[in-house]
C-alpha cells in the first residue's frame, strides 16, 4: 500500500485525504492542535500534531512516503513567511532525505500579478512584487529548482469555495460586504473545494516532477456576475463594486490539468458550483 502525508490537513486537506484513501493510499494528516487531530481521527484520518516552526524535527518526516502534500495555511494570526515560504522547503528537504517520491506544494493563482484580463497558463510570467503572492512564488522557485531529482510539483489553486466557505455565506455578513473590493469587470478564477481535492490528489498520484498545474474550473467569471449569482442564492442584495476600476483581473486555463492528468471536474463552472453549495446548505 502506498503512503501519503498531508501537511496541513484542514478544509481542503481532509478532502484530499479521503480521495487518497479511496485510491488505496495509507494516509496520515498533520495539524497544529490536539483538538483538531482528534477531529481528524474521528473522521477516519490518522493524524499527528506538527508545529511548522520545528517540522523538520518531527519523526513523521523521517519516514519514507510515496507522496507528501503541503497544504498548510497560516490562519488569521499566523506567520505567513514561515507557512508559505520557509516551512515547505524544510519539510521537502527532510522528506527527500528519507526517500520521498513526490512532494506537492499547494500554491495559489495569486502568484500572477496581471490585471489586464489576459489569458494565462502555467508558462505565463508569475512575478508578484510583494505580499503573500511573492512568498509563495519564492517557495515555488526553491522547490522546483531542485525538482529534477526530488519530484516536487506545484498546484496553483484558484479561489477556493465550498460548503461552509462560500460567498453565499460571506455576503450575509456586513463586515465582508464592507471589505469587498475590486473592479466589477475584473475576471476571477474559482474552483470548488471538491474539485480542488480531486486535482491535488491526481497530481499526488501522477503529476510529473518539476511541473506546475493550474487548478481552476476553466470558466473565468467577471466579479459582478459571480457575486450577483451568489447574492441571488443567499437572498440578499448584490454588493456594490467599483464599476470604474482599471483592474480587469486575468483569465486562467486548466487545459494542462484536464488533458494531462484527465481530471474530471464535478463543477466546471461557477453556476453549478454555487448551486451545489446552496443545495448542501
Amino acid at each position: 500500500m502506498k503512503k501519503a502525508l498531508i501537511i496541513g490537513c484542514g478544509y481542503l486537506g481532509q478532502r484530499i485525504a479521503r480521495r487518497l484513501q479511496a485510491a488505496d493510499f495509507e494516509v496520515r494528516g498533520t495539524t497544529r492542535s490536539e483538538s483538531r487531530a482528534a477531529e481528524l481521527e474521528d473522521a477516519g484520518i490518522p493524524a499527528a500534531v506538527m508545529e511548522l516552526g520545528s517540522a523538520a524535527a518531527h519523526p513523521l518526516l523521517n519516514e519514507k512516503w510515496d507522496a507528501a502534500i503541503y497544504a498548510a495555511a497560516p490562519g488569521k494570526d499566523g506567520d505567513a513567511d514561515l507557512v508559505f515560504r520557509r516551512a515547505p522547503a524544510a519539510c521537502h528537504g527532510k522528506l527527500c532525505a528519507a526517500g520521498l517520491e513526490r512532494f506537492v506544494y499547494v500554491s495559489s493563482t495569486g502568484v500572477y500579478p496581471q490585471t489586464g484580463g489576459e489569458l494565462l497558463d502555467e508558462e505565463s510570467p508569475a512575478e508578484p512584487a510583494e505580499g503573500i503572492g511573492a512568498l509563495i512564488r519564492e517557495a515555488e522557485r526553491e522547490l522546483l529548482g531542485e525538482a529534477r531529482g526530488s519530484g516536487a510539483v506545484v498546484v496553483r489553486l484558484g479561489g477556493l469555495y465550498g460548503p461552509g466557505r462560500s460567498p453565499i455565506e460571506w455576503l450575509q455578513r456586513p463586515d465582508f460586504r464592507e471589505r469587498l473590493r475590486g473592479g466589477a469587470e475584473a475576471w476571477m478564477n474559482w474552483i470548488h473545494v471538491d474539485d480542488a481535492a480531486a486535482a491535488v490528489s491526481s497530481v499526488a498520484a501522477g503529476g510529473r516532477g518539476g511541473e506546475i498545474y493550474l487548478a481552476v474550473d476553466g470558466c473565468p467569471v467577471k466579479r459582478k456576475d459571480f457575486y450577483r449569482r451568489a447574492a441571488e442564492l443567499a437572498g440578499v442584495e448584490p454588493p456594490e463594486l467599483d464599476a470604474g476600476s482599471e483592474d480587469l483581473g486575468k483569465r486562467l486555463s486548466n487545459r494542462k490539468l484536464i488533458e494531462e492528468l484527465e481530471v474530471s471536474l464535478l463543477y466546471p463552472d461557477y453556476r453549478r458550483g454555487l448551486a451545489a453549495v446552496s443545495e448542501a446548505s
